[in-house]
């Protein structure tokens, strides 16, 4: 005879001698009851695997009533990435950096661990996964980089996919997020290169045989990062004040190139440019067609310049001039060494910098204020040198 449980599930022991528990799980697409089975050798066993089966079913569906963008409260993290993307991460994030979201997942993180259910993916699941990354994730120019990703790709596929499971643990859909506790190599420090003050003169003579001295003397005199030079209009500069308001950046986002704003509140700044770098924007307005917005457009499309060709040109430069060859980025590194070497505190430099505090500018560039601090201990240990060798004279020249 079949016996009530809690209310929504029965037990009763089958001809087989083992027993079964069933309870309601609500109506098919016809109105027809669904039911579902639990089966186990002993009557407590099935009544305790009964009661759970009971219980996660309540919590599915309180779930479900609460998230009406879910159609299964377990979803597996392929599923819960959709879901993610289009109702959460478009109306949330830059497109810039939604787009390179769907590029880790589709390539990398979907095709490995999505079909594992969101509360099935342990720290242990993740960390395995990244390592294998770390280890063997690269498909090309495996002979010359080797067959591992670099600790940085890693590092931005691990942010990834945290982001995606933090949002699932706002909705309390698992309990804690996964990735927290991940550990990755720590990335190998790269010496940071830069241009000397005396290669800086060789440099700039070549840009201008180049015709581009207006295009890096702004840059070295400024530290705009490229995007954002990129997507300088003549409305940025204001001529009276000598100021340049920095509001946009140049990113390339599925193949084409646009504006977007800049990454952090602090990018959006407001710097000033010296007489040199006026003049030569001036000048260089003057050649320019009236209808022209952009500062440096491309001389083909008249559009926004693309940043690989930027840096192709700048190689071929640097070679011609006999300098170091350099990333663009290190040329803002230049600036912000030698305004340090020249004196310039450190606030100011990271205000143009665009950083959001004059602490990481401060660990950015420790090498060179370090240099400059033993510089004033130099100074300081001579002045008292000095004071000390004229008190002894003085001593000297009283007992004479």
């Amino acid at each position: 005879m079949a016996k009530r449980n809690n209310g929504m599930g029965t037990l009763r022991k089958r001809k087989d001698g083992r027993w079964e528990g069933r309870f309601n799980v609500g109506v098919d697409e016809n109105g027809k009851k669904q039911v579902k089975y639990i089966l186990a050798k002993t009557k407590t066993e099935c009544n305790e695997k009964l009661e759970k089966a009971i219980k996660e079913y309540e919590e599915a569906q309180l779930i479900l009533n609460r998230c009406a963008f879910l159609n299964n409260a377990n979803p597996t993290l392929e599923e819960w990435y959709e879901i993610w993307m289009e109702s959460f991460c478009k109306a949330s994030v830059k497109e810039y950096t939604a787009n390179g979201y769907k590029q880790y997942f589709n390539a990398k993180i979907i095709p490995k661990i999505g079909n594992i259910n969101i509360k099935n993916l342990t720290t242990v699941v993740c960390q395995q996964f990244l390592m294998d990354l770390y280890q063997n994730g690269r498909i090309r120019n495996t002979k010359s980089k080797g067959s591992g990703l670099s600790v940085k790709t890693v590092k931005d596929i691990k942010i990834a996919l945290q982001t995606c499971l933090q949002k699932a643990v706002d909705e309390e859909l698992i309990p804690t997020n996964p990735c927290k506790k991940v550990q990755l190599p720590k990335d190998e420090l790269k010496e940071m290169q830069t241009l000397k003050a005396n290669e800086l003169a060789a440099f700039l003579q070549e840009t201008k045989d180049s015709g581009c001295y207006e295009f890096y003397l702004l840059e070295i005199t400024t530290g705009l990062r490229l995007g954002e030079i990129l997507a300088l209009t003549w409305d940025d500069l204001d001529m009276k004040n000598k100021t340049i308001s920095v509001n946009k950046q140049v990113q390339r986002i599925k193949s084409e190139l646009k504006a977007t704003t800049p990454k952090t509140a602090a990018s959006i700044r407001k710097i000033s440019i010296c007489d040199e770098c006026l003049n030569q924007l001036i000048i260089l307005r003057s050649r320019q067609r009236l209808n022209t917005k952009l500062i440096f457009p491309s001389p083909i499309t008249n559009g926004y310049r693309d940043p690989s060709s930027i840096t192709r040109k700048l190689h071929r430069m640097q070679k011609r001039a006999g300098v170091p060859q350099i990333r663009f980025h290190d040329l803002r590194h230049s600036f912000a060494t030698l305004s340090l070497e020249q004196g310039m505190d450190i606030k100011t430099i990271s205000h143009m910098l665009g950083h959001t505090d004059a602490g990481f500018t401060m660990n950015t560039y420790m090498h060179v204020t370090d240099s400059m601090q033993q510089t004033v201990a130099n100074a300081m240990g001579n002045l008292v040198a000095e004071k000390e060798n004229e008190k002894r004279i003085k001593i000297i020249h009283y007992t004479a």
